[in-house]
């Protein structure tokens, strides 16, 4: 009888730390990032990571629980990269900002964002948040480069200053997204 390719899979992983993408029936654990530590027909010992790169502990899965497995796939990909570079994700850079207490804060604000227009941003507009780089900015409106919660390149949108009610600057999750927009660039 020929071998399952799920044990094909995990073999695999097990012998080259390849990651793979666990996706399990019970949807409490749903989805893990790692690599095989160990296996046999009933059980996996499974080496855990969190969206962020940084190991999360052995996680034990029993094989009938496996619905299926995610390998050489664009989120694993990613995954390795931030891995690799989970050190830079997790040193919030200096940046150096002057708040004045007026009405145009705001517009204070996206000025010095298109001076630091390597930063990256998060943005409440409208009450939904909006990551990437301010490129340009007039005294009404100002252009974001977008940037996708895996890193993709989401294009130019140009917003209205009187719209944003919040800032996130660097936060662990913009640092996560400027690393993969850099690595989908080839600009590490």
């Amino acid at each position: 009888m020929e071998e399952s390719i799920i044990f094909e899979i995990l073999n695999k992983s097990k012998t080259e730390k390849e990651l793979i993408g666990i996706w399990q029936y019970d949807e409490g654990n749903g989805f893990l990032i790692g690599y095989v530590v160990d296996f046999n027909e009933d059980m996996v010992l499974f080496q855990h990571y969190t969206k962020y790169g940084k190991e999360d502990g052995i996680t034990i899965l029993q094989t009938d629980g496996i619905q299926n497995i995610d390998f050489d796939d664009e989120y694993v990909k990613a995954m390795e990269c931030l891995i690799k570079y989970s050190d830079i994700i997790h040193t919030q850079p200096e940046i150096k900002l002057h708040l004045n207490l007026t009405e145009d804060w705001q517009s204070e604000l996206i000025q010095q964002m298109v001076k630091n227009s390597e930063t990256i941003i998060s943005l409440e507009i409208n009450d939904s948040y909006y990551s990437g780089y301010v490129t340009r900015a007039s005294e009404s409106d100002f252009v974001l480069r977008c940037v996708g919660k895996m890193g993709e390149d989401e294009g130019n949108v140009v917003y209205r200053i009187e719209d944003v009610t919040e800032f996130k600057i660097q936060d662990l999750d913009d640092r996560k997204k400027d690393l993969l927009y850099k690595w989908r660039k080839a600009s590490l």
